[in-house]
């Protein structure tokens, strides 16, 4: 697995399974993303203060934010979605408590799933 987040032209930030697509001319040369289960993420606004300062304490770094997946192309009927390589601003690794996070949810999808067929 190669759970990137893809942070797109728009603006949005999408966690996933990335895999880069090519084709049989030319293997060597990617022509777009595969996204497979991807998911819009983000940090809730309401928690989004990684410092914190109390009244009369010093500032503490909060250490453990609320973050936010919501299904990413919601209606697709299909689970991998291809995005065009002009379409991605950049795509990285982040922290490994996201990732957990994200593979709990998956998991859970691909429990229900596999539970209504």
């Amino acid at each position: 697995m190669s759970v990137r987040v893809v942070r797109t032209k728009s603006g949005e930030d999408i966690i996933c399974d990335l895999y880069e697509v090519t084709t049989k001319e030319e293997p060597e040369k990617a022509v777009a993303f595969q996204l497979s289960y991807p998911y819009s993420v983000w940090i809730n606004p309401n928690e989004s203060q990684f410092l914190v300062e109390s009244e009369g304490e010093e500032i503490q770094k909060q250490s453990s934010p609320d973050i936010v997946f919501e299904p990413w192309a919601p209606l697709a009927k299909d689970r991998k979605i291809l995005l065009k390589l002009d379409e991605v601003v950049t795509a990285y690794e982040t922290y490994d408590e996201v990732v957990e996070k994200y593979n709990k949810l998956i998991e859970a999808v691909n429990g229900r799933e596999s539970n209504q067929t």
